[in-house]
């Protein structure tokens, strides 16, 4: 189930930024999102590594996707 959810067809981003960027325009297109809301496990983690992924969503990701959908 968790090979499948974080196939190119599943619902899990995980991965590095280019593959979360692929499958958030793979959703839109599929789903026509107009909002999307991301759900980080900040149990599991540590602090430095959650940070670490909400910055590399906000600087390499988001503006990826922003930019392919203007």
């Amino acid at each position: 189930q968790y090979e499948m959810g974080r196939g190119k067809n599943g619902h899990l981003l995980i991965g590095d930024a280019e593959e979360a960027v692929d499958k958030i325009l793979q959703l839109q297109e599929l789903f026509g999102l107009t909002r999307f809301a991301a759900h980080m496990d900040v149990g599991g983690p540590a602090h430095k590594d959650l940070m670490m992924g909400i910055e590399i969503y906000g600087t390499k990701i988001a503006p990826k996707v922003r930019a392919a959908l203007s």
